[in-house]
């Protein structure tokens, strides 16, 4: 058994997530709850910690390559993970899955050129396509308020691929924030389209090791060697283990030519390689962690059963059931609120700071996404907030057994 009741203190460190409260509502809001940025509140898998020391007492920190050691744990965890067998000899390291999906970009795409994504997604894939001075068409996934089931709309996949001027496509999946977990069948269509049309598909699988139960992540290059010509396959550590801070990312490829591409442009911006103890960390991880990670899902569910029995015990709110990651969607457009007052809502009367949806594009207006990779407590003690403020603003529970949840 692990320690994941621990709840570490991340005031006033280094913490990205802590620090965008301090920085946006500042004085007097330092009770509000972060719950946005996708990285875990947890302590560190205890293997890691101990990799790490090792390595702090006994290595020598120089310029770094990739040995044989790392890339078989690379290769072992996505066999034993994912079924996929990656070659270690089409492996690029960079210091994250977005840096490499901007190095991606710049090989495969040139200014004024367009790229597919499909929102509501990731907002950095907005900003990766804007500041590579690339034209966004945006693919939006459909949205069956009956089912509360996304999908991909695949007869304006296939217009905007047919665009000449489209080069790309930034996929991700699970998807991020809507909690899909692409089906064989979803992105054989995808590829499909993507290679009849000559667009490179960037598949973002960050999230790949993090699915729920009946909804197995397909890894693209399990599909086989059709798409190998258009496919780069972003991978890490980070999301699995919660070590996006060292920096280490693995973009697994299945055309030495398409490598050769990736690595070109990566040399024009100085190169591409990893921080030593990212390496140190995700070699630990993938290859003693293992039990760790199956603990720390287990938590994750438990936190999304909490959450789905709020949703259900409240009018206003519903959840969007995930197939995968750690994020929990949240569509609160019943409450009637503004993507503004939503916010303001959030923040001064539930003292809770999420992902806004509106930051995922307009699609996601309406919506929150929340971090479920915390302690059991903190996402108990999120339900008992939006409970209170939500009975004040006029939407109380609907059901007399929520206590029983929290």
């Amino acid at each position: 058994m692990y320690d994941f009741e621990t709840w570490p203190e991340r005031h006033d460190t280094t913490s990205v997530k802590w620090k965008m409260i301090e920085t946006e509502l500042g004085v007097g809001h330092e009770d509000v709850l972060a719950l946005s940025v996708a990285d875990m509140e947890f302590v560190t898998p205890p293997a890691v910690v101990e990799a790490l020391v090792d390595a702090a007492r006994n290595d020598v920190f120089g310029y770094d390559y990739a040995t044989d050691e790392y890339l078989a744990a690379v290769c072992d965890w996505m066999r034993r993970r994912h079924g996929l067998e990656a070659d270690p000899k089409l492996i690029s390291l960079s210091a994250g899955v977005m840096p490499a999906v901007n190095t991606a970009l710049r090989a495969f795409t040139h200014p004024g050129d367009a790229v597919i994504i499909q929102r509501p997604v990731y907002y950095p894939f907005t900003n990766a396509a804007m500041n590579n001075g690339l034209e966004i068409l945006n693919n939006a996934l459909l949205f069956d308020g009956e089912t509360g089931r996304y999908s991909m709309d695949f007869e304006d996949l296939e217009r905007k691929a047919s665009d000449p001027r489209c080069k790309a496509i930034m996929l991700c999946n699970p998807h991020n924030p809507v909690g899909r977990v692409w089906t064989a069948e979803e992105l054989r269509m995808l590829g499909d389209i993507c290679v009849a049309n000559d667009v490179m598909i960037l598949c973002d699988e960050i999230h790949g090791d993090l699915e729920h139960p009946g909804h197995a992540v397909t890894m693209f290059g399990t599909l086989g060697e059709r798409y190998a010509d258009h496919l780069i396959e972003f991978t890490a550590p980070s999301k699995s283990f919660n070590l996006a801070g060292l920096l280490c990312s693995n973009a697994i490829f299945h055309n030495a030519k398409v490598k050769q591409e990736f690595d070109i442009a990566a040399a024009k911006t100085g190169g591409s390689t990893v921080n030593h103890l990212g390496m140190v960390a995700c070699m630990a991880a993938y290859a003693r962690c293992e039990d760790w990670f199956e603990e720390m899902l287990a938590v994750v569910r438990r936190n999304l059963d909490t959450v789905r029995a709020f949703a259900d015990t409240h009018d206003g709110i519903r959840l969007i059931e995930p197939e995968g990651t750690y994020l929990a969607w949240l569509d609160c457009r019943g409450l009637g609120l503004s993507n503004d007052e939503l916010e303001t809502f959030m923040h001064e009367q539930a003292r809770l700071y999420f992902d806004e949806g509106y930051l995922f594009g307009q699609e996601g207006s309406g919506f929150e996404r929340i971090n479920l990779a915390c302690p059991v407590r903190v996402i108990e003690r999120m339900c008992r907030q939006l409970d209170a403020a939500l009975c004040k603003l006029g939407v109380g529970p609907v059901a007399a057994d929520f206590a029983d949840c929290v």
